[in-house]
């Protein structure tokens, strides 16, 4: 869709709403084939808020993802919980006489390791009669820090990036500028893009980069050919460390420090990661469509040795067990996420 095609729908949506709450949301994938290797998705909000009252948005879960996100106003929303990775990189709520206050969401880009614990997201009450909502998240594959900044991920825990310290000040200054005068998603996809791919090929051009024969079939499930160094891929839910060091023909404990080195997080997190993302993506997919579903079946089709460790893990990374999980029944309209 042309730009002034979309700017005008949103608009008309806009105009449609009269003084409601709306929110263009959307996600997409990468358009361009060497980005496919590096970015999973994108997520877009922009619209209007007119609720003024406090209420909880949505809860977040681990990821093994790096996430990007780019807040354009701030002081909308707050995250409360422990282990989010964002204690340095917002400011305490300023509302008084709350229950519970968190970290309130500043106006600013956010760089975050997916890997952590479970928070809330809440709305925080204002006083303003309407609040403008635009932000966008990037989820980054595992390996896109190692590999296109050259920095590993443990860096990134509890530390306070900025997108400064990976693109240079005056590049992210002028991505940052023509992002905040962008209208919609789809303009904000697309800077992003543009800087990301001129920094990709200023690595190549610097010899920091190799690529070889990188096509949007290709993902980072398969051994990397891309880079200077050994990349193992993300482990299937199947295979064990040491068959996976057979296969790739390293010892268990080299290949155990490379993990750590590239992804941020061991072999055996990131297995734990990628079953719960799995379950969780398989129980809210059968909720969303309102049928029953039977918990003990749904952990052995996991992967779970049984239903005392599903639950364990399940609640581990939701602060739930599975029955208050379908107790909750959140319903799908306050499912729009706005950061997550």
């Amino acid at each position: 869709m042309p730009a002034s095609e979309d700017i005008e729908r949103l608009k008309l949506l806009a105009e449609q709403k009269q003084h409601r709450s709306w929110v263009d949301y959307g996600s997409a994938s990468p358009t361009h084939p060497l980005l496919n290797r590096y970015i999973a998705c994108y997520t877009y909000s922009i619209g209007c808020l007119y609720e003024q009252d406090a209420k909880l948005i949505t809860r977040a879960y681990p990821t093994v993802m790096t996430q990007l996100y780019f807040e354009f106003y701030g002081g909308l929303s707050e995250i409360r919980g422990q282990g989010h990775g964002f204690a340095q990189l917002e400011k305490p709520a300023s509302a008084t006489n709350k229950p519970a206050s968190g970290y309130e969401i500043a106006k600013r880009t956010y760089i975050k390791l997916g890997l952590g614990q479970w928070f809330d997201i809440y709305q925080l009450a204002s006083d303003k009669q309407s609040r403008p909502i635009k932000n966008l998240k990037v989820d980054l594959y595992p390996i896109t820090f190692y590999e296109l900044f050259q920095t590993a991920p443990r860096e990134l825990d509890e530390e306070d990036l900025q997108l400064a310290d990976l693109l240079g000040q005056p590049t992210s200054s002028l991505m940052l500028e023509e992002m905040e005068a962008a209208d919609t998603g789809q303009a904000l996809i697309e800077i992003v893009e543009r800087y990301l791919l001129q920094h990709l090929w200023q690595q190549i051009s610097n010899q920091r980069l190799e690529i070889h024969n990188i096509s949007p079939s290709n993902s980072i499930s398969h051994q990397a050919t891309a880079t200077k160094g050994f990349i193992p891929p993300l482990p299937s839910l199947q295979q064990s460390l040491s068959e996976q060091a057979q296969y790739y023909q390293k010892s268990e404990r080299w290949l155990q420090k490379r993990y750590a080195e590239v992804y941020g997080m061991s072999f055996k997190q990131i297995q734990s990661n990628l079953r719960f993302q799995q379950t969780h993506q398989q129980l809210w997919h059968t909720l969303s469509k309102g049928q029953s579903i039977n918990l003990t079946e749904l952990a052995y089709r996991s992967g779970y040795f049984d239903q005392a460790h599903f639950i364990k893990d399940f609640k581990r990374y939701t602060g739930m067990t599975p029955g208050q999980y379908l107790k909750t029944n959140f319903d799908q309209q306050s499912q729009y996420l706005w950061y997550w």
